[in-house]
């Protein structure tokens, strides 16, 4: 199972935020890194074994702008999410990483299921999937040729440590045999075992790293591939 940390950039550096309050962002306090600079903690990230780093635009997608010149500095495997909307936003922002992720909250085009080096990711808010019919979609995913990887991303449950939605992961799980990944809400160990024992390919974990709950290096050296 891949152990992904999060890196939420706004305004070129590393934030940290409850439910997807997006204004209400603060700048990043983390116990791995006396840094809010997004380069200074993904290397302490790399010296705990991080493989590849999670990354959400939250100027790009808002529509405010972007942090693509910071993204590029980052020296990692990069999954990127930048508010894609359509193909001239996913070539733009394949550029600046290894695999774009194209999300339910900003999507209007699902033709681009089709394209390559993408990850669909399935946005979660209150409970609902943002924006679109959950079966619709999976359907859709389900009738390409290529196993797309999924995201289950619980906006509502990121930054609060709540513990992961079993329910949902094994209703999506039951409809897909694509690989899942799951973020938003790690609250301990237990969340990490839960996840790999549901067959999960990997995990997105952000604040539990960051308050000391979780021991990045242990952890990948317990769960990660």
């Amino acid at each position: 199972m891949e152990i992904i940390p999060v890196l939420d950039l706004m305004d070129k550096i590393a934030g940290h935020g409850k439910s997807g309050n997006r204004q209400e962002y603060k700048p990043l306090k983390s116990i791995l890194c006396n840094s809010s600079n997004p380069v200074e903690i993904v290397e302490k990230y790399k010296e705990n074994g991080v493989k590849t780093v999670y990354i959400a635009d939250l100027d790009a997608i808002m529509g405010k702008g972007d942090n693509f010149e910071t993204i590029k500095k980052i020296d990692i495997n990069k999954i990127v999410d930048a508010g894609v909307k359509n193909r001239d936003d996913l070539q733009k922002v394949l550029k600046i990483c290894d695999k774009a992720i194209i999300g339910t909250e900003t999507l209007k085009d699902l033709s681009l299921l089709t394209e390559k080096d993408i990850i669909l990711s399935l946005d979660f808010k209150d409970g609902k999937l943002l924006n679109y019919d959950l079966d619709h979609i999976l359907n859709e995913v389900n009738n390409t040729n290529d196993k797309i990887p999924l995201i289950i991303l619980d906006i509502s449950s990121v930054g609060t440590q709540r513990g992961i939605n079993q329910e949902l992961i094994k209703k999506i799980m039951d409809k897909t045999n694509n690989p899942v990944y799951i973020g938003g809400g790690i609250k301990n160990e237990n969340d990490l075992k839960t996840a790999g024992d549901l067959g999960v390919k990997g995990v997105l974990i952000g604040t539990s790293i960051h308050n000391g709950t979780l021991n990045l290096k242990e952890i990948i050296q317990k769960y990660g591939e």
